[in-house]
């Protein structure tokens, strides 16, 4: 509007003459006020731009220095012709240089475009780096939408085609995990199984002026590493196993080793065994044990006259009854033939004594059974009592052997205590069997 009413206030121009009197001679412009006003602003604004372009160049690395170092040639150009044309140095054919300033600007541009791959570059190296990640990648904006993903993401179990937009709400596998991963201002990390596969899943929130605007998750496929663990515990799970049915063998080694296979009662091998620890409780807590030799009478006769397998239900029968008849803290042994042993922790002889009469008791009410027949029976015993501070049952066997045979000899089915002044008393590792 300037322009066209410019013959009224001449503001833009003060006059406008052809520079010859020849014909389709160029016109020579005498600039007026707002003109100069308007070239002032604009070379502010592009010194400014260029200040901008500069420090941008100082700053650059050598692969974008070279596209600032352009950019500053192709706005130079112009600029200087402009500036050339206003000053009265430079015309170009009678005319102001600065249209003609924008081909070379346009060349340059084109060079940098076309050469430099100056609009490309970023895209592509951004693009490539993105898709070459070998992690899946996803990016979620602040609608908790899929805005970006790359090509390891779109191969991910159950990830659709057109994934982009996709609320991540809609993917089964991650609409559970919006609540942990949202806001957080420490990365999130933990296992995630997508089908058959195992992920080992981060996740960053990205902050925007103190705010939440999305996520950033990655993806690391940990399924052959998934795969070896699982196997590896299966293998540990099945070593325990093994381990564990051995050492049950073991044990049942072991009992089968220590127990009577008749009677199911302990045998000499076990009584071996248990000695030290028996007799090593007996020093601490100062008490006398008691040993009782058993032995039934005429089972020879029994065996001879019915048959070995009545001697067998006449052994199985005895132990089944001292069994059940005995504490919780006495031992039972089946030594050999028809001879048993009991030891009583923690009891004296008299007290062995009224037990042992107890299962002589028993044993005449309760006769084994031949066939559906009673078979009475009856037991010879003798009964030592051992003083703590012992370290050794042999002596004390041979004891209770003595007084045993004493019993056979007084006509059987009797019980016999060793003599008093014959307690045993077995002085600790140096001494032997001494009598009080």
């Amino acid at each position: 509007m300037l322009a066209f009413t410019n013959d009224q206030h001449h503001w833009l121009y003060l006059s406008t003459l052809p520079v010859s009197e020849a014909p389709g001679a160029a016109i020579r412009y005498e600039h007026g006020p707002w003109f100069y006003l308007c070239a002032l602003y604009l070379y502010g604004y592009m010194t400014l731009s260029m200040l901008v372009i500069i420090n941008a160049l100082a700053r650059a690395n050598a692969l974008y220095r070279q596209h600032y170092l352009g950019l500053v040639v192709a706005m130079a150009v112009p600029w200087l012709a402009n500036a050339a044309h206003l000053t009265g140095l430079v015309t170009l054919f009678d005319f102001d240089p600065t249209p003609f300033s924008f081909f070379v600007m346009g060349g340059i541009f084109y060079w940098l475009i076309t050469r430099r791959q100056w609009f490309d570059l970023l895209p592509i190296a951004h693009d490539v780096l993105f898709d070459a990640i070998p992690d899946a990648v996803l990016v979620i904006n602040d609608q908790q939408q899929i805005a970006r993903l790359n090509h390891a993401a779109r191969a991910l179990p159950n990830m659709p085609a057109n994934a982009i937009g996709l609320p991540l709400k809609l993917l089964p596998s991650f609409d559970h995990l919006l609540p942990t991963l949202w806001d957080r201002l420490l990365p999130v990390e933990f296992e995630l199984q997508l089908g058959d596969a195992y992920f080992d899943l981060r996740s960053v929130t990205i902050y925007y002026l103190q705010q939440p605007i999305g996520l950033l998750l990655v993806l690391r496929n940990i399924t052959h590493h998934k795969q070896s663990q699982l196997a590896l515990q299966q293998a540990l799970i099945s070593l325990e196993a093994q381990l564990e049915s051995n050492a049950q063998l073991q044990q049942q080694l072991h009992q089968a080793a220590i127990l009577d296979p008749l009677t199911n009662l302990h045998n000499r091998r076990f009584l071996d065994e248990v000695t030290p620890h028996l007799l090593s409780q007996s020093t601490q807590q100062q008490q006398v044990i008691s040993l009782v030799m058993i032995d039934l009478d005429h089972f020879k006769t029994i065996n001879d006259h019915y048959g070995h397998s009545a001697g067998d239900e006449v052994l199985r029968h005895m132990a089944q009854l001292l069994r059940r008849y005995s504490r919780q803290t006495d031992l039972l042994f089946r030594l050999g033939g028809e001879e048993f042993l009991v030891i009583l922790p923690d009891t004296s002889a008299a007290q062995a004594l009224r037990l042992t009469e107890g299962w002589r008791e028993q044993l005449r009410a309760q006769p084994a059974l031949v066939n559906g027949t009673p078979m009475p029976v009856t037991f010879s015993a003798g009964i030592v009592e051992v003083a703590y501070a012992s370290n050794t049952l042999d002596t004390a066997i041979a004891y209770a052997d003595m007084a045993l045979y004493r019993a056979k000899d007084a006509g059987r089915n009797r019980s016999e205590l060793a003599s008093p002044k014959h307690k045993i008393a077995i002085e600790p590792l140096s001494t032997t069997a001494m009598f009080d």
